[in-house]
Protein backbone atom coordinates (compact mmCIF):
# COMPACT_ATOMS: atom_id res chain seq x y z
CA UNK A 1 0.00 0.00 0.00
CA UNK A 2 2.30 2.35 0.98
CA UNK A 3 4.88 2.29 -2.19
CA UNK A 4 1.10 1.86 -4.22
CA UNK A 5 1.17 5.68 -2.67
CA UNK A 6 4.63 6.68 -3.26
CA UNK A 7 4.35 5.83 -6.76
CA UNK A 8 0.95 7.37 -7.37
CA UNK A 9 2.54 10.77 -5.94
CA UNK A 10 5.96 10.65 -7.76
CA UNK A 11 3.85 9.94 -11.00
CA UNK A 12 2.06 13.20 -10.05
CA UNK A 13 5.15 15.15 -8.95
CA UNK A 14 6.72 14.04 -12.10
CA UNK A 15 3.69 15.30 -14.14
CA UNK A 16 3.86 15.12 -17.35
CA UNK A 17 6.57 13.17 -18.39
CA UNK A 18 4.78 12.24 -21.84
CA UNK A 19 3.08 13.57 -24.74
CA UNK A 20 -0.91 15.45 -23.89
CA UNK A 21 -3.80 14.23 -25.95
CA UNK A 22 -5.93 16.56 -26.16
CA UNK A 23 -9.05 15.17 -28.45
CA UNK A 24 -11.52 17.71 -29.81
CA UNK A 25 -14.61 15.70 -30.86
CA UNK A 26 -15.64 18.07 -33.67
CA UNK A 27 -14.21 18.14 -37.09
CA UNK A 28 -10.77 20.26 -37.93
CA UNK A 29 -11.65 23.88 -38.33
CA UNK A 30 -14.73 24.21 -36.11
CA UNK A 31 -14.72 26.61 -33.03
CA UNK A 32 -13.82 24.16 -30.91
CA UNK A 33 -10.74 22.97 -32.74
CA UNK A 34 -9.48 26.73 -33.08
CA UNK A 35 -10.46 27.24 -29.20
CA UNK A 36 -8.18 24.38 -28.62
CA UNK A 37 -4.99 24.45 -30.83
CA UNK A 38 -4.53 28.00 -29.52
CA UNK A 39 -4.49 26.37 -26.17
CA UNK A 40 -2.62 23.65 -27.19
CA UNK A 41 0.40 25.05 -28.83
CA UNK A 42 0.60 27.39 -25.57
CA UNK A 43 0.69 25.24 -22.60
CA UNK A 44 3.58 22.82 -24.09
CA UNK A 45 6.18 24.76 -23.36
CA UNK A 46 5.50 25.81 -19.60
CA UNK A 47 4.59 21.60 -19.42
CA UNK A 48 7.85 20.46 -21.02
CA UNK A 49 5.80 18.18 -23.64
CA UNK A 50 3.70 18.15 -26.75
CA UNK A 51 0.60 18.65 -26.65
CA UNK A 52 -1.33 16.73 -29.39
CA UNK A 53 -5.21 17.47 -31.23
CA UNK A 54 -6.62 14.86 -31.98
CA UNK A 55 -9.61 15.12 -34.19
CA UNK A 56 -12.77 12.50 -33.15
CA UNK A 57 -15.47 13.94 -34.29
CA UNK A 58 -19.25 11.98 -34.71
CA UNK A 59 -22.33 11.78 -32.72
CA UNK A 60 -22.46 15.78 -32.27
CA UNK A 61 -19.19 15.54 -30.47
CA UNK A 62 -20.41 12.23 -28.40
CA UNK A 63 -17.48 9.56 -29.66
CA UNK A 64 -14.66 11.88 -28.78
CA UNK A 65 -16.38 12.57 -25.04
CA UNK A 66 -17.07 8.67 -25.13
CA UNK A 67 -13.11 7.74 -25.67
CA UNK A 68 -11.77 10.40 -23.12
CA UNK A 69 -14.51 9.17 -20.33
CA UNK A 70 -13.06 5.51 -20.59
CA UNK A 71 -9.68 6.82 -21.21
CA UNK A 72 -6.87 6.59 -17.70
CA UNK A 73 -7.45 9.46 -15.34
CA UNK A 74 -3.73 10.40 -15.06
CA UNK A 75 -3.71 13.80 -16.80
CA UNK A 76 -2.90 12.31 -20.08
CA UNK A 77 -5.75 12.33 -22.21
CA UNK A 78 -8.15 15.61 -22.18
CA UNK A 79 -11.09 16.51 -23.76
CA UNK A 80 -12.56 19.49 -25.44
CA UNK A 81 -16.27 20.08 -24.07
CA UNK A 82 -18.67 22.44 -25.91
CA UNK A 83 -22.07 23.17 -25.01
CA UNK A 84 -23.82 20.88 -27.58
CA UNK A 85 -21.61 18.28 -26.10
CA UNK A 86 -22.01 18.31 -22.70
CA UNK A 87 -24.96 20.15 -20.92
CA UNK A 88 -27.34 20.01 -24.22
CA UNK A 89 -26.97 16.33 -24.48
CA UNK A 90 -27.64 15.32 -20.62
CA UNK A 91 -30.61 17.84 -21.11
CA UNK A 92 -32.40 16.70 -24.29
CA UNK A 93 -31.28 13.00 -24.61
CA UNK A 94 -33.40 9.86 -23.39
CA UNK A 95 -30.35 8.37 -22.21
CA UNK A 96 -27.31 10.27 -22.66
CA UNK A 97 -24.20 8.61 -23.35
CA UNK A 98 -22.33 9.62 -20.11
CA UNK A 99 -22.86 10.78 -17.48
CA UNK A 100 -21.42 14.50 -17.51
CA UNK A 101 -20.99 15.40 -13.60
CA UNK A 102 -19.91 11.60 -12.47
CA UNK A 103 -17.50 10.94 -15.48
CA UNK A 104 -15.39 14.07 -16.32
CA UNK A 105 -13.01 16.10 -14.19
CA UNK A 106 -13.90 19.95 -15.17
CA UNK A 107 -10.00 21.54 -15.72
CA UNK A 108 -11.16 24.87 -17.52
CA UNK A 109 -13.44 26.87 -19.57
CA UNK A 110 -11.73 28.88 -21.99
CA UNK A 111 -13.72 30.62 -24.28
CA UNK A 112 -17.43 31.37 -24.61
CA UNK A 113 -19.09 32.78 -28.06
CA UNK A 114 -22.27 34.98 -28.53
CA UNK A 115 -25.39 33.54 -30.54
CA UNK A 116 -27.20 35.73 -32.93
CA UNK A 117 -30.54 35.73 -34.45
CA UNK A 118 -30.72 36.33 -38.32
CA UNK A 119 -32.67 36.77 -41.58
CA UNK A 120 -32.15 36.81 -45.09
CA UNK A 121 -30.99 40.51 -46.16
CA UNK A 122 -34.34 40.25 -48.00
CA UNK A 123 -36.10 38.93 -45.37
CA UNK A 124 -39.45 41.61 -45.25
CA UNK A 125 -38.72 41.76 -41.52
CA UNK A 126 -35.73 43.99 -39.35
CA UNK A 127 -36.17 43.38 -35.64
CA UNK A 128 -37.68 40.62 -33.49
CA UNK A 129 -41.15 42.39 -33.20
CA UNK A 130 -41.76 42.24 -37.27
CA UNK A 131 -40.79 38.85 -36.95
CA UNK A 132 -42.97 37.99 -34.34
CA UNK A 133 -45.61 39.57 -35.81
CA UNK A 134 -45.06 37.92 -39.14
CA UNK A 135 -45.02 34.45 -37.28
CA UNK A 136 -49.10 35.51 -35.49
CA UNK A 137 -50.23 36.35 -39.03
CA UNK A 138 -49.01 33.22 -40.17
CA UNK A 139 -48.93 30.14 -38.18
CA UNK A 140 -46.97 27.46 -38.60
CA UNK A 141 -45.00 28.94 -41.56
CA UNK A 142 -41.77 30.42 -39.63
CA UNK A 143 -39.07 28.21 -39.71
CA UNK A 144 -35.32 27.55 -38.67
CA UNK A 145 -32.39 25.38 -38.57
CA UNK A 146 -31.75 23.11 -35.95
CA UNK A 147 -28.01 21.61 -36.41
CA UNK A 148 -27.03 22.18 -33.44
CA UNK A 149 -29.10 21.17 -29.72
CA UNK A 150 -28.85 25.12 -28.04
CA UNK A 151 -30.58 26.07 -31.61
CA UNK A 152 -32.98 24.05 -30.63
CA UNK A 153 -33.74 24.90 -27.05
CA UNK A 154 -33.02 28.88 -27.78
CA UNK A 155 -35.85 29.06 -30.07
CA UNK A 156 -38.45 26.73 -28.14
CA UNK A 157 -37.51 29.22 -25.16
CA UNK A 158 -38.53 32.19 -27.42
CA UNK A 159 -41.71 30.23 -28.62
CA UNK A 160 -42.78 29.75 -25.25
CA UNK A 161 -41.99 33.59 -24.04
CA UNK A 162 -43.60 34.79 -27.04
CA UNK A 163 -46.39 32.53 -27.71
CA UNK A 164 -45.72 31.86 -31.23
CA UNK A 165 -44.58 28.86 -33.61
CA UNK A 166 -41.47 28.27 -35.11
CA UNK A 167 -40.91 25.18 -37.08
CA UNK A 168 -37.49 23.07 -36.64
CA UNK A 169 -36.10 21.45 -39.92
CA UNK A 170 -33.45 19.43 -39.17
CA UNK A 171 -30.07 20.13 -40.87
CA UNK A 172 -26.52 18.20 -40.63
CA UNK A 173 -24.88 21.50 -39.76
CA UNK A 174 -24.85 24.92 -39.47
CA UNK A 175 -22.76 25.99 -42.88
CA UNK A 176 -26.26 24.08 -44.62
CA UNK A 177 -28.53 25.74 -42.38
CA UNK A 178 -27.21 29.17 -42.98
CA UNK A 179 -27.38 28.55 -47.11
CA UNK A 180 -30.72 27.98 -47.16
CA UNK A 181 -31.40 31.19 -44.68
CA UNK A 182 -29.48 33.37 -47.49
CA UNK A 183 -31.60 31.36 -49.83
CA UNK A 184 -34.98 32.12 -48.53
CA UNK A 185 -35.68 28.22 -47.38
CA UNK A 186 -35.43 29.38 -44.00
CA UNK A 187 -37.44 32.13 -42.19
CA UNK A 188 -34.92 32.49 -39.29
CA UNK A 189 -31.75 31.52 -37.80
CA UNK A 190 -29.79 31.56 -34.82
CA UNK A 191 -25.87 30.97 -35.11
CA UNK A 192 -22.76 31.72 -33.19
CA UNK A 193 -21.22 35.30 -33.57
CA UNK A 194 -18.25 34.45 -35.72
CA UNK A 195 -20.22 32.50 -38.49
CA UNK A 196 -22.94 35.09 -38.31
CA UNK A 197 -20.20 38.56 -38.41
CA UNK A 198 -19.14 36.59 -42.12
CA UNK A 199 -22.63 36.51 -43.36
CA UNK A 200 -23.53 40.30 -41.85
CA UNK A 201 -20.63 41.52 -43.76
CA UNK A 202 -20.80 40.01 -46.59
CA UNK A 203 -24.13 41.54 -47.19
CA UNK A 204 -26.19 38.31 -46.93
CA UNK A 205 -27.84 38.30 -43.76
CA UNK A 206 -28.96 40.73 -41.26
CA UNK A 207 -29.01 40.61 -37.56
CA UNK A 208 -32.12 40.63 -35.09
CA UNK A 209 -31.27 39.88 -31.84
CA UNK A 210 -28.50 38.48 -30.00
CA UNK A 211 -29.38 35.44 -27.94
CA UNK A 212 -27.00 35.69 -24.98
CA UNK A 213 -26.88 38.73 -22.15
CA UNK A 214 -25.09 41.19 -23.06
CA UNK A 215 -24.53 43.26 -26.50
CA UNK A 216 -21.17 41.84 -28.82
CA UNK A 217 -19.31 44.74 -29.69
CA UNK A 218 -19.01 43.45 -32.94
CA UNK A 219 -22.92 44.68 -33.46
CA UNK A 220 -23.07 46.95 -30.67
CA UNK A 221 -26.57 48.77 -32.20
CA UNK A 222 -28.22 45.04 -31.81
CA UNK A 223 -30.50 44.79 -28.64
CA UNK A 224 -30.40 41.72 -26.65
CA UNK A 225 -33.41 39.39 -26.33
CA UNK A 226 -33.27 40.95 -22.30
CA UNK A 227 -33.41 43.96 -23.29
CA UNK A 228 -37.00 43.38 -25.69
CA UNK A 229 -38.48 41.93 -22.64
CA UNK A 230 -37.75 38.66 -22.87
CA UNK A 231 -36.58 37.41 -19.14
CA UNK A 232 -33.47 35.36 -18.46
CA UNK A 233 -32.82 35.04 -22.08
CA UNK A 234 -29.35 34.34 -21.95
CA UNK A 235 -27.90 31.33 -24.84
CA UNK A 236 -24.20 31.53 -24.97
CA UNK A 237 -21.88 28.77 -26.61
CA UNK A 238 -19.33 27.79 -24.19
CA UNK A 239 -15.84 25.42 -24.66
CA UNK A 240 -14.05 24.10 -22.13
CA UNK A 241 -11.50 21.41 -21.55
CA UNK A 242 -11.77 18.30 -18.88
CA UNK A 243 -10.31 15.55 -18.07
CA UNK A 244 -11.76 11.61 -16.86
CA UNK A 245 -13.51 11.62 -13.49
CA UNK A 246 -10.42 10.51 -11.02
CA UNK A 247 -7.95 13.18 -12.44
CA UNK A 248 -5.84 13.47 -9.18
CA UNK A 249 -6.41 17.25 -8.11
CA UNK A 250 -2.63 18.32 -8.16
CA UNK A 251 -2.77 17.66 -11.66
CA UNK A 252 -5.79 19.04 -12.51
CA UNK A 253 -4.67 22.18 -10.54
CA UNK A 254 -1.31 22.30 -12.45
CA UNK A 255 -3.59 21.84 -15.93
CA UNK A 256 -6.02 24.72 -14.82
CA UNK A 257 -2.96 26.79 -13.99
CA UNK A 258 -1.63 26.62 -17.55
CA UNK A 259 -4.68 26.62 -19.48
CA UNK A 260 -5.58 29.78 -17.61
CA UNK A 261 -2.39 31.71 -18.18
CA UNK A 262 -2.34 30.54 -22.03
CA UNK A 263 -5.89 32.35 -22.24
CA UNK A 264 -5.07 35.53 -21.23
CA UNK A 265 -2.37 35.55 -23.36
CA UNK A 266 -2.31 38.65 -25.88
CA UNK A 267 -1.97 36.15 -29.20
CA UNK A 268 -4.18 33.67 -28.13
CA UNK A 269 -6.57 36.48 -26.96
CA UNK A 270 -5.91 37.89 -30.49
CA UNK A 271 -6.82 34.81 -32.39
CA UNK A 272 -9.84 34.00 -30.26
CA UNK A 273 -11.84 37.59 -31.26
CA UNK A 274 -10.52 37.00 -35.11
CA UNK A 275 -12.79 33.70 -34.65
CA UNK A 276 -15.77 35.67 -33.20
CA UNK A 277 -14.25 33.95 -29.49
CA UNK A 278 -14.35 35.61 -25.95
CA UNK A 279 -11.04 34.23 -23.64
CA UNK A 280 -12.68 33.25 -20.36
CA UNK A 281 -11.27 31.75 -17.45
CA UNK A 282 -13.26 29.47 -14.79
CA UNK A 283 -11.29 27.21 -12.19
CA UNK A 284 -12.59 23.66 -11.86
CA UNK A 285 -15.14 24.59 -9.09
CA UNK A 286 -17.00 27.27 -11.30
CA UNK A 287 -16.51 25.09 -14.36
CA UNK A 288 -18.55 22.20 -12.68
CA UNK A 289 -21.34 24.98 -11.35
CA UNK A 290 -21.37 26.20 -14.88
CA UNK A 291 -22.13 22.69 -16.17
CA UNK A 292 -24.73 21.65 -13.74
CA UNK A 293 -26.52 25.04 -13.67
CA UNK A 294 -26.94 25.08 -17.66
CA UNK A 295 -27.98 21.47 -17.87
CA UNK A 296 -30.57 21.94 -15.45
CA UNK A 297 -32.02 25.24 -17.50
CA UNK A 298 -31.94 23.30 -20.35
CA UNK A 299 -33.93 20.63 -19.00
CA UNK A 300 -36.47 23.09 -17.85
CA UNK A 301 -36.63 24.26 -21.12
CA UNK A 302 -37.16 20.85 -22.55
CA UNK A 303 -39.98 20.17 -19.71
CA UNK A 304 -42.07 23.51 -20.47
CA UNK A 305 -41.46 23.24 -24.19
CA UNK A 306 -42.44 19.75 -23.99
CA UNK A 307 -39.95 18.54 -26.01
CA UNK A 308 -39.34 14.52 -27.25
CA UNK A 309 -36.20 13.42 -26.06
CA UNK A 310 -34.48 11.80 -28.76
Amino acid sequence: MALALCATAHAQSDYPNQAIHLVVPFPPGSTSDIAARAVAQKIAGPLGQPVLVENRPGANGALGMQAVARARPDGYTLVVGSVSSTAVPAAIMKTPPFDLLREFQPVAVIAGTTLVLMAAKEAPYDSVADLLAAARKAPGSMTYGNSAGLFLLAMESLKIQSRTDFRAIAYKGPGDAANDLVGGRLSVQPDSLGSATRLIQAGRTKPLAVLSGKRTSAFPQVPTMQELGYKDFDFNSWIGILAPAGTPEPIVERLHREIARAVAADDVRQSYVAAGMDPVSMTPTEYRALLARETAKYQRIVQEAGIEKQ
